[in-house]
């Protein structure tokens, strides 16, 4: 892999600490709540990180806060060549501020791909 992004993804997830809405979303595609809780478990990417050796960038929005979600700060911080960008202002998946990310996205891209710049 030479070049790696991620929007919004989590870094890991507490069940104790979801909403109820996102856990019955999450039993529902999961086929019941023993499978969704189970899933959640695995969802941490602490040891996974050290070893992403691709360029990283992490696009997160401050204004996406779910209770029992840590948000992709930590990877890129555990990452060796990883970015994180924070757009202030940004919602869940960030679609309220695409002119604020995508540009950078864009560029990280052209510039790990190719080796020069956008």
């Amino acid at each position: 892999m030479a070049a790696v992004a991620t929007v919004s993804g989590p870094f890991r997830l507490d069940w104790e600490e979801l909403p109820p809405p996102v856990r019955d979303i999450m039993a529902h595609r999961a086929g019941g709540a023993d499978a969704a809780h189970e899933f959640v478990r695995h969802v941490d990417l602490a040891a996974l990180a050290p070893r992403i050796a691709a360029p990283l960038l992490v696009v997160d929005g401050d204004q996406d806060v779910i209770p029992g979600v840590t948000n992709g700060e930590p990877l890129a911080r555990l990452a060796p060549h990883g970015t994180c960008l924070s757009v202030p202002h940004g919602d869940h998946l960030l679609g309220n501020a695409r002119p604020d990310w995508l540009p950078h996205l864009s560029d990280h891209l052209t510039h790990t791909l190719t080796g020069t710049s956008a």
